[in-house]
């Protein structure tokens, strides 16, 4: 009985992470499965360790400090995150557009980092954010670069026929050097992904300019190019130290989904 009140806690927890709107105890049962008490009981629990927290004195809950703490503590496993960061400040205050950075997690691409911009038309995603990598700017981005055995396993899950369209997509993507897609977030807009890669072309990450609102012009790109080309160069030339600390990790195994 233990076991499985503690395996309900963190399935608990783990829906209030990746949830964009605040959760009640109805609203996770029925995502999990769980009886209405049980859910309750959960939430009380991490409630009283600081992992999740009312909003707005609600019945319904965000994730709290000590949970926001374990995110943060992740976040910090890839250095390539303080690195980026100026480069995406200046993104956001020359476009007005949210900038991101994601990294590459197995088989996902997580958003670490993020710099709120004025001319989003709702909230993009939050930090911590795990996607697909066939889905979006910044998972296509960072596809395009894997070496072909990687990426045949990454499609694997996809049926044949979107493994092909798959595929060219990223031959399109790594001639022009950047993705450009329908955005997960912004209704109508648009996200534009450069990768960043190691002096042995390895894949750590992309910055991605998020919810454009017609597409991406010649200018918003070449705007945005000259911005990240200089930490493009740095990774690309410098010594590779900033590889995240989960490479050991068979894709396979990490589960995000």
């Amino acid at each position: 009985m233990a076991v499985k009140s503690s395996r309900a806690v963190f399935e608990v927890l783990r829906e209030i992470s990746k949830a964009d709107v605040p959760l009640g105890a109805a609203e996770i049962a029925r995502l999990l499965s769980l009886p209405i008490t049980t859910a309750a009981r959960a939430l009380n629990t991490l409630e009283a360790a600081g992992y999740v927290a009312r909003y707005h004195s609600s019945a319904k809950f965000v994730l709290g400090k000590s949970g926001q703490r374990l995110a943060y503590a992740f976040m910090a496993n890839f250095p390539i995150r303080d690195l980026a960061l100026p480069y995406l400040q200046q993104l956001t205050l020359l476009s007005g557009n949210s900038s991101s950075l994601f990294t590459r997690l197995g088989w996902y691409s997580v958003r670490i980092a993020l710099i709120a911009g004025t001319s989003s038309i709702i909230n993009v995603g939050a930090v911590g954010e795990a996607r697909p990598l066939t889905i979006g700017a910044p998972s296509l981005a960072m596809l395009a670069q894997l070496s072909e055995e990687d990426a045949t396993r990454a499609l694997q899950r996809n049926p044949v026929t979107a493994q092909q369209q798959l595929r060219e997509v990223c031959a399109r993507i790594r001639k022009r050097g950047y993705a450009c897609e329908v955005s997960s977030m912004e209704s109508g807009g648009y996200d534009l992904a450069f990768p960043l890669c190691d002096p042995t072309r390895s894949i750590l990450g992309c910055i991605a300019l998020e919810g454009l609102a017609s597409g991406a012009d010649k200018s918003q790109i070449e705007q945005a190019r000259q911005v990240i080309s200089p930490l493009q160069d740095i990774l690309a030339h410098g010594a590779s130290t900033l590889a995240p600390h989960y490479e050991h990790i068979d894709p396979d195994e990490i589960d995000l989904g």
